[in-house]
């Protein structure tokens, strides 16, 4: 044991005052100090000071220093420093560290304070060489599942102060510093609650976006571990010995008891494992460190070259229980977006974790509470205070981000990408601006279309507008739109509003192919998805959005329709191709009321993000009730769903996807209203298509459509051992189709099937990240083989 002998400034002065003759005032002065001593004495003391290996003299990382008989306690940086706040200026110390020797220090009144220590590294002991199947490690594992709920089970909630420090790095350069303290309360059957109490952050930071807290302790006593998404089997899981192999590496004293060494190592690819070490304390046979990385099934889409690194400590608080003295958190990528370059991203979190307080009463209040919440006082830095508190040294590079980073080096700037995409994205603020209001496209009824369009939100206060002109160079057609909407509420929940048009509409699809995307096949391939013809007129409506999961509209729609012939055979490509006919449209006025429902969110292009969702959509026409010289009622419905199937361990579970579609009618429904089943646009096919279907080669007054497949992710890639593959994420899709269309014999409608339309295939998805290929068979006449490639989802 050490023992700093110092001399403390109060005793000075109380010892030369009692040696003097003092007057009966000066006496009650000196009794009214003495009564005073004890919170004097309680008074908090900043501790400095460094942990060194004692044959090396190199700093120690991650060293334990703790208050003997409290829960107090800090670790050191990365160069061996570390901070401790005292409250009782006579405390002992102990220092340990894993594969040292522990050491105690005795501190008494110390000005200014330090404290650096030695600590010898502990001797190794070697796993006897025992001619057995069975290593040494597999004993002290089940050993450590046997014991483990010794503890656990009495372990009903705590109470507990941190501090967290989170440093994000662009390449090796710190790019943003983050720091705060939090109280913390945790209760069985219940996550982890913090309250922010004080925090800073670098200067390029605004203190709203300073999320740092410790965000979830991670126990890896439990039989699952919850990590980046991902649920682990713990290392202690009461099956881990089918999912692991074991290895005892060594034996050393450290914490006054034996402390053994296991190699972890994953026995089965498909299952989110980690791979590292984990050591476990002789006797209690209760983990006290961890040291590991995620196994070869831990995937995060668009990351490429990752690496993430856990490590853990735990201290012994009230004898009885393990818990977690630090989290540190480490890790590096870089994101795999095809024609996107970004900077290395580097991050490091780490959380001292101090002053628990076990099996304490906890306020249901806490628990009713968000997760993370922020104290009122939190953001009102005060260096002075937070020096006081600090418990954790700067590293140097973070001190320097510190006094270098101005507001001007946000992280978007910081990490602004590059490459061809955001080259042709444009990166100047005035040619974006300019294209964002251009109206620019290619069809074969209007040929190049130019023209431009602007929207304002707030025109007047709760009145937005939209407009747009263009002229179509082939069609010789001016177009036109002017749309004013009034929202009574400053919410916007409802809108009452109208427009007035004169445009190239087409039949109703379910939009999978945007203007550009269809203006891009025309050009290319002279395919042409759409099916045009000219309205003339407005509507008016009503909208009703109280969230973005419901919408719901009502329109009164007052059109004249008129055929829109081909006026062009143009492409850059395919000379010999010709576009598909254009089907002519029943050249009538129109007066309907529609109504649209949906209910869940707005969909994303190309289904990137699959939604469940379910839209509704009816219109009627009479002439006796709307007016007008149509009579029909058409009805329209489509239904998504994804759910996962099995992989419940994954970020990204298996899962089934479904598309089903359903319309019909009543009447005498125009051909520019009918249905047709959804096909593939040329070779691209997304979610909810006939894949081997030609362009809309299926239609009527009815139609009824399912799609189904299911994605079995990297799953079946890691079962085969193939790393080229599911290191690169690669995922295979099994998919079918069937649709059925009809007519009503009332009115002409496009070729229906010949009973139903069946079609099944296989996709290798996620190639570059982004893309899938998929290859489908035709079982219906004529049958045949079709190669199509869409865009990878995410479920």
């Amino acid at each position: 044991m050490k023992r700093l002998n110092l001399v403390s400034p109060l005793h000075l002065i109380l010892n030369l005052n009692l040696n003097l003759n003092l007057d009966l005032n000066l006496a009650l002065l000196i009794g009214i100090l003495c009564t005073m001593l004890p919170h004097v004495a309680m008074a908090q003391t900043r501790l400095v000071g460094s942990v060194r290996d004692a044959s090396s003299g190199d700093g120690l990382a991650a060293a334990n220093v703790r208050v003997i008989g409290t829960s107090r306690g800090t670790i050191t940086n990365a160069d061996g420093e570390f901070v401790l706040i005292l409250d009782d200026l006579n405390s002992r110390l102990i220092v340990s560290m894993l594969g040292y020797k522990t050491d105690t220090v005795a501190v008494q009144q110390v000005h200014p304070f330090r404290c650096d220590v030695l600590l010898q590294p502990s001797p190794i002991v070697l796993p006897e060489i025992v001619i057995s199947s069975e290593d040494p490690a597999i004993e002290i594992i089940r050993r450590a599942i046997a014991n483990k709920r010794r503890w656990i089970e009495r372990l009903k909630s705590y109470e507990m102060q941190a501090f967290t420090r989170q440093t994000l790095y662009r390449d090796t350069a710190v790019a943003a510093v983050t720091e705060s303290f939090t109280k913390g309360y945790w209760q069985q059957g219940d996550t982890l609650r913090e309250i922010i109490t004080r925090k800073r952050q670098t200067a390029n930071v605004a203190a709203g976006f300073n999320f740092a807290s410790v965000g979830r302790i991670l126990n890896f006593t439990d039989d699952e571990i919850r990590f980046v998404g991902y649920t682990f089997v713990g290392p202690t899981a009461i099956d881990a010995l089918t999912y692991y192999d074991y290895r005892l590496l060594r034996t050393r004293a450290s914490f006054g008891q034996e402390v053994f060494e296991i190699q972890l190592t994953p026995r089965t690819r498909t299952v989110p494992l980690f791979e590292g070490t984990v050591s476990v304390a002789g006797g209690s046979y209760a983990l006290v460190g961890v040291d590991v990385r995620p196994g070869v099934a831990f995937r995060i889409p668009f990351v490429r070259e990752g690496e993430l690194r856990y490590r853990q400590q735990f201290s012994l608080c009230e004898s009885t229980y393990w818990m977690p003295a630090d989290i540190r958190i480490e890790g590096s990528f870089t994101l795999g977006i095809p024609g996107i370059v970004l900077p290395k991203i580097g991050f490091a979190q780490t959380s001292v974790i101090t002053d628990y307080a076990i099996n304490v009463a906890i306020p249901d209040t806490i628990f009713r509470k968000p997760r993370l919440q922020v104290d009122s006082a939190a953001a009102r830095y005060d260096s002075a205070s937070w020096a006081a508190h600090s418990v954790l040294p700067l590293s140097t590079d973070e001190e320097k981000a510190y006094k270098t980073l101005d507001s001007t080096q946000t992280l978007d700037v910081q990490f602004r990408p590059g490459g061809a995409a955001m080259t042709i994205g444009g990166d100047a603020g005035g040619l974006s601006s300019l294209l964002s209001h251009a109206d620019v496209y290619f069809n074969r009824v209007e040929g190049f279309h130019l023209g431009g369009l602007a929207s304002f939100d707030s025109l007047f206060p709760q009145v937005s507008a939209e407009a747009r002109l263009g002229y179509g160079f082939s069609s010789k057609l001016t177009t036109y739109q002017l749309g004013l909407t009034w929202f009574p509420t400053h919410k916007r929940a409802v809108g009452i509003g109208g427009e007035a048009y004169r445009r190239i509409d087409h039949a109703p699809d379910r939009g999978y192919y945007g203007e550009l995307f269809n203006s891009f096949t025309s050009l290319v391939s002279r395919n042409d998805y759409r099916n045009y013809h000219r309205a003339d007129g407005g509507r008016l409506f009503i909208t009703f959005q109280p969230s973005n999961e419901v919408a719901a509209d009502l329109s009164f729609i007052l059109e004249q329709h008129r055929e829109s012939p081909q006026t062009t055979d143009y492409s850059f490509f395919s000379r010999s191709r010709q576009y598909r006919p254009n089907p002519p449209a029943a050249e009538e006025i129109l007066r309907s009321l529609k109504a649209d429902f949906r209910l869940g969110p707005k969909p994303v292009p190309f289904d990137f993000i699959l939604r469940n969702s379910l839209e509704f959509s009816i219109e009627h026409s009479s002439p006796s009730f709307t007016g007008g010289q149509f009579h029909f009622t058409r009805y329209d419905a489509l239904l998504t769903l994804g759910f996962p199937t099995f992989g419940h361990s994954y970020l990204l579970k298996p899962g089934f996807r479904i598309r089903a579609t359903a319309g019909w009618s009543t009447g005498e429904l125009p051909i520019q209203r009918q249905f047709a089943i959804e096909s593939a646009s040329g070779s691209f096919a997304p979610l909810g298509v006939m894949k081997a279907m030609e362009v809309r080669e299926f239609g009527g007054t009815g139609v009824v459509s399912l799609s189904v497949e299911h994605n079995f992710r990297s799953i079946p890639f890691l079962a085969l051992g193939i790393p080229f593959l599911y290191e690169n994420s690669i995922e295979l899709i099994i998919h079918g189709g069937a649709g059925r269309t009809w007519s009503n014999g009332i009115v002409p409608a496009p070729a229906v099937t010949d009973g139903w339309y069946y079609e099944s295939g296989f996709s290798i998805s996620r190639i570059l990240d982004l893309f899938r290929a998929d290859f489908t068979w035709r079982h219906s006449t004529p049958k045949g083989f079709r190669f199509t490639l869409g865009v990878a989802g995410l479920m």
